[in-house]
């Protein structure tokens, strides 16, 4: 969760979200990648750091993790969480991994943030090991720009071929590319363009935890689309898995 966001939905509420916990899955899929041995892992961008809290408790390859820091400069002194210890923190430290060398990268939802998403996500990439790997998910489709991208002062939405031309770029080649959410397009689409104007009505649209039982639902539509391979034509988020080209030189 953006740390803007903790006054909309509290950092315990979150980890029942069914956006949050659908996500979880493609982290779950990322490590799924690597077969033998301890990883370390860095996420740029950790927000609240509700990933890295998943990992440590919640997750079946816990026992994989080495190291995990969460990174993110609008972290303050004030911001506390109850999982912190020497083995998973969070830091304002941009400069945490710049002479290390992490196994795994999770960048979900920053690079729609920045002004130059191509020199931002070169320096992430600088940070990960030869046989690493970088999840990356970014807002969907400029179509379903809305108050709440200006709320979090997003910069754009992307489409699967802008995620993978700023990745090329970096030197990145995809090994997992899709759509996420494609299940709430159509409502998001119309929700959004029927509001439009109205910032109240439209800041009310997300990050609210529904009821139990649409949470419910919404978390089975997620899994589902998930053991589907994710969607190839649409969605609310883009979700890309890259790992370095051996044909590019940074």
């Amino acid at each position: 969760m953006d740390l803007k966001e903790v006054d909309e939905l509290s950092v315990y509420s979150e980890r029942k979200h069914w956006w949050i916990k659908t996500r979880f899955q493609y982290i779950e899929k990322l490590l799924n990648r690597f077969k033998s041995g301890k990883v370390d892992l860095a996420e740029y961008g950790c927000g609240t750091g509700q990933n890295l809290w998943y990992l440590k408790t919640q997750s079946p390859q816990s026992d994989k993790i080495k190291k995990a820091v969460g990174i993110d400069p609008n972290l303050t002194e004030s911001f506390k969480a109850e999982w912190v210890d020497e083995q998973y923190y969070l830091t304002s430290d941009l400069n945490e991994f710049s002479n290390k060398k992490a196994d795994v990268l999770l960048a979900m939802d920053v690079l729609e943030h920045v002004d130059d998403d191509e020199s931002v996500l070169k320096h992430w990439v600088s940070t990960m090991s030869h046989n690493g790997a970088i999840l990356i998910t970014v807002p969907a489709f400029q179509s379903l720009w809305s108050y709440h991208d200006e709320f979090l002062e997003h910069r754009k939405r992307y489409t699967k071929s802008d995620l993978l031309a700023v990745a090329e770029k970096a030197g990145l080649k995809p090994v997992y590319l899709k759509y996420a959410f494609g299940y709430l397009f159509p409502v998001v689409y119309f929700v959004r363009k029927l509001s439009k104007g109205n910032k109240n009505k439209e800041k009310n649209q997300d990050l609210r935890l529904p009821p139990a039982f649409i949470n419910l639902i919404m978390i089975i539509l997620g899994k589902v689309e998930f053991w589907l391979g994710g969607n190839s034509l649409f969605g609310t988020s883009v979700v890309g898995i890259f790992e370095f080209d051996e044909k590019t030189k940074l």
